[in-house]
């Protein structure tokens, strides 16, 4: 007699369902702690921890040409910008460590990152 399901598939699928929601919980908790650092023209401008922002609000940057972030709980973004292309305004939310935006023009770049120091590179 040929089973639909044998027993080895049942282990395979439940290795996927638990692989699945390992990651799904590494992803949700990769954000705690996670901070906006604003460079202007490669210096720190600001860091602004994203988990204790209570209401939205703007952040003009003083920069040539002007440009304007929003900051949100969880997520910041550019709102305007008067450079010529929009690309840094596209670019969207950023919420997770890792994302980044830039405005070249006004040489503003805005990275999330998770408060820890990391290491980019060693030269021996």
């Amino acid at each position: 007699m040929n089973k639909l399901i044998k027993p080895l598939d049942l282990l395979l699928i439940a290795l996927l369902l638990l692989g699945g929601t390992g990651f799904w919980f590494y992803a949700k908790h990769s954000t705690a702690h996670a901070a906006a650092v604003i460079y202007i023209d490669g210096e720190v401008y600001q860091s602004i921890s994203l988990e204790k922002v209570e209401e939205p609000y703007e952040l003009p940057l003083p920069c040539s040409p002007r440009a304007t972030l929003l900051v949100e709980k969880g997520a910041v973004s550019f709102k305007e910008a008067e450079c010529s292309d929009k690309v840094c305004v596209n670019t969207g939310k950023l919420t997770k460590r890792g994302d980044t935006a830039a405005c070249l023009p006004a040489k503003v770049v805005v990275t999330i990152e998770n408060g820890e120091k990391q290491l980019d590179a060693m030269v021996y």
